[in-house]
């Protein structure tokens, strides 16, 4: 009787131990990755925009110098454990310029600074989300996860016409709660 009483406790017990849905704490090392030249400081942080995951990158560039610094988006790769794994894009921008390979420098005036927020093309999803875990309840285009391990951006930019290109990088960890 009394094994009885505890198999039907227990039963439920562990079938609800085993529907709870795991939980993930996402953090980056360092916090952003940083450089600093004389004409220019660039700062890239991994966001995670309203998720519990990160999902876009922010770039805040300032131009220290007396000429104009130039974006180019078109050659600035998306690096994921140190390889290039594609470009990076954000809202707004549309596809075929992407595809096309034409997407207009950002202009950094002299004294000035430039904040975008990036997400990866590898990682940017379409899709009829089904799937409302990610706390997003729209279908369409939407920032996807960024993975675990070392992601950062090959930033170039040209400075009184030389082609500049620095590395920016940060390691995302994913530890199950």
């Amino acid at each position: 009787m009394k094994k009885s009483i505890v198999m039907l406790v227990m039963v439920p017990v562990l079938f609800l131990a085993g529907c709870t849905a795991a939980t993930y704490e996402y953090t980056s090392t360092p916090v952003a990755g940083t450089i600093a030249t004389q004409a220019f400081e660039a700062t890239f942080t991994p966001k995670k925009n309203g998720t519990q995951y990160f999902n876009q990158f922010q770039v805040d560039i300032t131009n220290l110098s007396k000429f104009p610094l130039e974006i180019d988006w078109n050659n600035t790769a998306y690096l994921l454990n140190g390889k290039k794994n594609g470009r990076v894009v954000w809202a707004g921008i549309a596809p075929a310029t992407v595809r096309e390979g034409k997407i207009p420098y950002d202009v950094v005036a002299p004294g000035t600074s430039l904040t975008r927020k990036i997400s990866p093309l590898t990682k940017v999803a379409i899709s009829q989300r089904k799937d409302r875990s990610a706390g997003k309840d729209k279908t369409g285009l939407y920032a996807g996860i960024l993975p675990a391990g070392e992601n950062g951006i090959l930033l170039t930019l040209k400075n009184q016409g030389q082609t500049v290109l620095k590395k920016m990088t940060v390691v995302i960890a994913e530890e199950k709660k």
